[in-house]
């Protein structure tokens, strides 16, 4: 169940439905009920028990994306919920519902606003990383990779691996800001130029929804090697030093 629990998260961190803004809750409570609820059933599996079969289980990613936001939905027809939100008319219930039956792929209908798939934004992900330098896919790793469960953050990676100037790589390359930042820096990164002039998503408020997605695959195409190479000494130390 603890494993479910976090395979079912981890498909929902990245995955931000219009309902989640109209609802007003907290995405982590949701998602959380909508395990407990629609992922394990506990409830319904102790009243009806025959009522689920196997194979109405979710496959993939995807699935998971649509499964939740079709809870969603079924949460702001709740009258539990509705007494938070307001239906100027009937025509915004229906626009919901007509996109969720229509909308099978959740990912791909935001990606297909910006002219691009998930297979399109995969391949350009993996060419970017291919393009970095090792001390920055290293970084990338770190943040939002392979690496970003380890403890001690960049700063462990940066020592372990021995990446100078690791807090100007970081900023530069777009997996930290300074604090106080604007869409506008991050615009002018290594990934943001990538968001914005190879994939043509503006880096702006209104595409944030887009550019979580994007990062979200870019997280995924950073994945760790066949083995792990065993950082060597003086790796990296030839790096000019940058504040």
């Amino acid at each position: 169940m603890a494993s479910m629990y976090l395979i079912v998260r981890r498909a929902l961190q990245a995955y931000y439905p219009f309902e989640l803004q109209a609802l007003g809750e907290d995405k982590e409570e949701l998602i959380s009920q909508f395990i407990y609820f629609k992922v394990f059933r506990l409830e319904a599996a102790h009243a009806h028990p025959e009522a689920f079969p196997l194979h109405s289980a979710p496959s993939n990613g995807h699935a998971v994306c649509a499964y939740f936001r079709r809870y969603l939905i079924d949460c702001l027809r709740n009258a539990g919920h509705q007494r938070n939100v307001v239906f100027d008319n009937e025509d915004v219930l229906a626009e919901i519902e007509q996109q969720a039956a229509v909308q099978s792929d959740p990912v791909g209908s935001v990606l297909l606003q910006h002219g691009l798939d998930e297979r399109i934004v995969r391949e350009s992900a993996t060419r970017f990383i291919a393009g970095l330098d090792k001390a920055d896919q290293l970084l990338l790793a770190g943040s939002l990779g392979w690496l970003s469960n380890e403890k001690g953050g960049l700063a462990e990676i940066a020592a372990r691996y021995r990446i100078a100037s690791y807090h100007y790589r970081a900023r530069k390359l777009g997996v930290t800001l300074r604090k106080g930042s604007l869409p506008t820096d991050f615009a002018a990164t290594s990934i943001g130029q990538w968001i914005a002039k190879t994939l043509g998503i503006d880096i702006v408020a209104e595409n944030r929804i887009a550019i979580l997605l994007v990062l979200g695959i870019l997280a995924e195409q950073s994945r760790a090697p066949a083995a792990e190479p065993a950082p060597e000494r003086g790796f990296l130390c030839d790096l000019p030093q940058q504040a």
